[in-house]
């Protein structure tokens, strides 16, 4: 056995392995879990469990929903990841803008970023018209087809493209002329504009967020509904236009210079 290997059994934490074992479990599991699920899913004794759920419970990471057995997974750790000063900084400057928007355009829009090869939706703004769609917030994305997806890829650099496609499975991935064709056409008209592969009937835009190094950090993304009754207060190609004008503010604000 190596030394590293040795040092990690000597500061192994059988209890918070536990918990993560849990909170991995339940992330996942929209309907929740009962105790005896959870039992089963993780092979281990119900007993051993119950203590762990009780305190993940009290700390407000889990919950039990009302007149059932069953856990489900709370929005606390999502609340702090919020926390961490890049994503912070980016809603803070999110929020106003995109709040703009909706109102300007009566379309619903939201924010994604891409962790561990997947896009997670970190706002939401709904359209102030009683015609919308939303997507929630935490909600992952795939990044292969989907509008989001597409432009936090395309404006990538190689090396963070090359990182975020290796952390998806292999059965997904797209072929590579494929992929490297729909970046070259993003990254060229420096959009996405693609009808969505998830909603029949939606046309989603996405323009990049970009920070003061010149790296994409977010995706701006707003699932496009035209009523069939024609009354859209702005068309496909003027809500474009705006979005790609709240995309180079957000951008601006986050230091971004595109001359530098």
């Amino acid at each position: 056995m190596s030394e590293i290997e040795t040092k990690k059994r000597q500061y192994s934490a059988p209890a918070l392995s536990k918990g993560l074992d849990i909170l991995e479990l339940m992330a996942g599991q929209f309907e929740g879990l009962s105790l005896r699920q959870i039992s089963d899913l993780l092979g281990r004794q119900k007993s051993e469990l119950f203590r762990m759920l009780v305190v993940l419970e009290e700390r407000g990471y889990i919950n039990v929903l009302p007149d059932s057995d069953k856990y489900i997974i709370s929005m606390k750790l999502f609340g702090l990841a919020h926390q961490l000063p890049d994503i912070k900084r980016i809603t803070a400057i999110a929020e106003p803008l995109m709040r703009e928007f909706s109102n300007r355009s009566e379309q619903s829009c939201h924010l994604v970023v891409e962790r561990s090869s997947e896009g997670v939706v970190i706002m939401q703004k709904d359209s102030p018209s009683d015609q919308r769609f939303g997507i929630r917030i935490g909600a992952k994305v795939p990044l292969q087809n989907t509008c989001s997806g597409h432009v936090l890829l395309a404006f990538a650099d190689e090396n963070s493209r090359e990182v975020m496609m290796d952390g998806i499975p292999a059965s997904k991935h797209l072929p590579e002329n494929v992929l490297a064709d729909i970046c070259d056409r993003v990254k060229a008209q420096g959009f996405e504009n693609v009808e969505s592969q998830q909603i029949a009937g939606v046309k989603d835009i996405g323009f990049p967020i970009f920070n003061y190094s010149g790296n994409v950090v977010a995706a701006l993304v707003v699932p496009y509904l035209s009523h069939l009754d024609n009354t859209n207060a702005m068309d496909f190609d003027s809500v474009k236009v705006v979005l790609g004008d709240i995309a180079q503010r957000m951008s601006e604000q986050l230091g971004y210079n595109e001359n530098k």
